[in-house]
C-alpha cells in the first residue's frame, strides 16, 4: 500500500485558502469548501487537502483533474478536488456538516446549497438505513457460510 506524505496542518489550511482563491477567480465557481482532515484545526498533520467545488455550469471531469493538478502545483500540497454538482448525497452532507466554506459567490448560494443538501440527506435516510441493514444481513450470511 502506498503511503502518502504528511502535510503539516497549518500548511494544509494555508494551501486550502490559496486554492480557494485560485478557484474563485473562475466566475463559474459558486462555492469552495475544505473538508476532511484539513478542515479540522486540531489536526497537526494531514495526508492531503480535500476541496469540494460547486460550479455553474459544472466542471467536466477533465477540467476537474487539470484543476486538481494545477492547485497542487500552485500550493505545494497534495489536493483532492471533488465536484459538488454530482457528488453522492452522503459526500455532499459530509462536506456541509464537517467542512468549512472558504468561498461563496454570495450568501444565498451557500444557504440554498446547505438547505438542499440537508433536506435530500434526511429524505433519503430510510433508504440508507435499509441498504445498511441488508448489507449487514448479507455479510452475516457470508460469515456463517464460510
Amino acid at each position: 500500500m502506498e503511503r502518502r506524505a504528511s502535510v503539516p496542518g497549518d500548511a494544509a489550511r494555508r494551501a486550502a485558502s490559496r486554492a480557494a482563491e485560485l478557484l474563485a477567480a473562475d466566475r463559474r465557481v459558486r462555492l469552495v469548501y475544505v473538508f476532511g482532515s484539513a478542515a479540522d484545526p486540531a489536526r497537526s498533520a494531514v495526508g492531503d487537502v480535500d476541496l469540494a467545488v460547486l460550479a455553474d455550469p459544472p466542471l467536466s471531469l477533465d477540467e476537474l483533474g487539470r484543476r486538481q493538478a494545477d492547485l497542487a502545483e500552485a500550493t505545494g500540497a497534495p489536493i483532492d478536488l471533488v465536484s459538488l454538482n454530482d457528488a453522492p448525497i452522503v459526500l455532499a452532507h459530509e462536506v456541509v456538516e464537517g467542512g468549512r466554506c472558504l468561498f461563496a459567490r454570495d450568501d444565498d448560494i451557500e444557504t440554498e446549497f446547505v438547505t438542499r443538501t440537508r433536506t435530500r440527506y434526511w429524505d433519503f435516510a430510510p433508504y440508507r438505513e435499509t441498504q445498511w441493514r441488508l448489507a449487514g444481513e448479507r455479510q452475516a450470511e457470508r460469515s456463517r457460510g464460510s
